[in-house]
C-alpha cells in the first residue's frame, strides 16, 4: 500500500511540475501583463502593429496593452494622437480605428484587482460600439483613458465607474 502512496505522489507531483513549466514559459514569451507607454513597447510588437497595418504614417502610440495569451494579435489597444484603435482576432472585422472626433460616449469601469482588468465601453457617432480590457496595474489604464479624454469633443458624454 505505501508504494501505491508513492507512485500516486510522483504521478501528481510530476502534473504540478509540467503545469509550472507550461505557466512559466507562457509568462516568458506572452506580452507583459500591464500597459505599455509609447517608448517601451518592444520592436517586436511594433512590427506586428505595423503589419496589421494599424498605423498611420508618423503616427506614435502613447500607450498600449495587449490582452493576449502568446500572440498580441489575439487582442491589442492603443491610443495615438489622432485615434483609439482596438484589434481582436475573435471579431467579425478584426480592427476598428477610431478617430476621437468620432466618439460620441466613452463609459470606464475601472478595476483595481490584480486579476480582473478595467473595461472600457466606446460608442462612435455611427453607432459601432467596442469594449476592451485594460490593465489597472501601476494605475496606467487611468493614463490610457486620460489621452482619450483629452481628445474627446465632449466632456459630458465621459462616465466613468470608480467601483
Amino acid at each position: 500500500m505505501g508504494k501505491f502512496f508513492i507512485i500516486i505522489g510522483v504521478g501528481f507531483g510530476t502534473v504540478i511540475a509540467l503545469a509550472v513549466m507550461v505557466l512559466l514559459v507562457l509568462g516568458a514569451i506572452g506580452p507583459d501583463i500591464s500597459i505599455y507607454a509609447g517608448r517601451q513597447i518592444p520592436k517586436n510588437y511594433m512590427k506586428a502593429i505595423r503589419s496589421l497595418n494599424l498605423l498611420e504614417g508618423d503616427e506614435q502610440i502613447r500607450y498600449f496593452y495587449s490582452d493576449a495569451l502568446y500572440d498580441i494579435k489575439e487582442g491589442l489597444y492603443f491610443v495615438t494622437g489622432k485615434n483609439l484603435v482596438v484589434y481582436s482576432n475573435e471579431w467579425e472585422e478584426p480592427a476598428t480605428v477610431i478617430p476621437y472626433n468620432q466618439i460620441k460616449s466613452l463609459d470606464v469601469q475601472y478595476d483595481d484587482s490584480f486579476f480582473n482588468d478595467s473595461m472600457v465601453f466606446v460608442t462612435t457617432y455611427s453607432g459601432v460600439e467596442v469594449n476592451f480590457p485594460l490593465s489597472s496595474e501601476k494605475g496606467l489604464d487611468k493614463k490610457f483613458v486620460e489621452v482619450i479624454q483629452e481628445n474627446i469633443n465632449v466632456e459630458s458624454m465621459v462616465s466613468v465607474d470608480a467601483n
